[in-house]
């Protein structure tokens, strides 16, 4: 019932976004690219603009040591911005996507999934490894192996 509910929305926010948002020549989608929207929170389009770059999460259950456990993964980045749409109840992204990401953004709201955003600084285009974050990963290695943290061999000084 859920996944059905995600698609109706979907569809209803790709008809009804249509004539909101810009319009096709005013978005310039580059080249290869196909203008996708994106169910969004209403926090969030307060600080997405048009023209930022965005990252994308979804967390979900994943199969771990100790059963199903919750687990964020980065599931695209530096998505381009096109426009946002913050109008009658609707809120949502329009992004720049090539086909492969626009699957994997749709196959995550088809499952039921939210999909999160994380604002780039301006510049940030590069693309990094990224491993899925688990609090038995952040619980198991300890606070000194955090995710973000590097091990250091320095010895703090003494007073």
């Amino acid at each position: 019932m859920r996944t059905a509910r995600i698609a109706v929305l979907t569809a209803v926010m790709v008809g009804w976004a249509g004539a909101a948002f810009a319009g096709p020549a005013a978005l310039n989608v580059p080249p290869g690219y196909r203008a996708t929207v994106v169910p969004a929170g209403r926090a969030e389009l307060y600080f997405i603009k048009p023209g930022n770059h965005l990252d994308m999460t979804v967390t979900f259950k994943a199969m771990m040591r100790d059963g199903a456990q919750p687990v964020t993964a980065t599931i695209l980045q530096d998505v381009l911005v096109l426009d946002t749409l913050d109008k009658d109840g609707m809120h949502a992204v329009l992004l720049a996507l090539n086909p492969n990401e626009a699957q994997y953004a749709m196959l995550s709201l088809t499952e039921g999934y939210r999909i999160n955003f994380t604002i780039r600084g301006k510049g940030d285009v590069e693309l990094h490894p990224m491993e899925i974050a688990s609090f038995q990963r952040l619980y198991s290695d300890g606070p000194d192996k955090a995710p973000g943290k590097e091990a250091s061999d320095k010895t703090p000084a003494k007073n």
